[in-house]
């Protein structure tokens, strides 16, 4: 397919998902500024696709995130913190639609959105606050456990 052709049909799908996203946000009650987000997150996720170009993913797949962690403050995702949540879906998106679409993906939309994840579990919060305000015990409990191995004999 040739590079104008590629691009004709890139403009012409985001034009039609921005169309309909925003028909939906005047007509459909209920559905509110979220939707911009998810409407966006489309729109990239949708070039990404048509133009084989993973800088695209990233955005899509982060804007979508937070658009679900949008809506999913009133409805069932709201057991914890729903933007945290979304944007760790949106993160471990990105290695996923890598791997499938690609047979190869980048590892490091992993570790955000691993850590988001675990973030958005109620009360998790706190035990990062936690390690945060004495992030040191964690050097000294390295020291213990580097001295335990060296008085084991295990490396002469």
């Amino acid at each position: 397919m040739s590079d104008r052709k590629s691009r004709r049909i890139s403009a012409g799908l985001i034009l039609i998902v921005i169309g309909l996203g925003l028909y939906l946000i005047d007509r459909v009650e209920g559905i509110g500024e979220e939707a911009v987000l998810l409407i966006i997150g489309s729109a990239f996720l949708v070039a990404y696709f048509v133009r084989k170009n993973y800088g695209l993913l990233i955005p899509g797949c982060i804007l979508l995130g937070l658009g679900v962690g949008s809506v999913g403050r009133n409805s069932f995702l709201s057991f914890g913190e729903a933007s945290m949540l979304g944007l760790g879906i949106g993160f471990i998106a990105i290695f996923v639609i890598a791997k499938l679409n690609e047979g190869k993906s980048h590892w490091w939309p992993l570790i955000p959105g691993g850590v988001m994840l675990v973030m958005a579990i109620p009360r998790t919060q706190h035990y990062f606050e936690y390690i945060q305000d004495h992030w040191q015990l964690i050097l000294v409990l390295i020291g213990v456990l580097i001295l335990i191995g060296a008085f084991r004999g295990g490396g002469e």
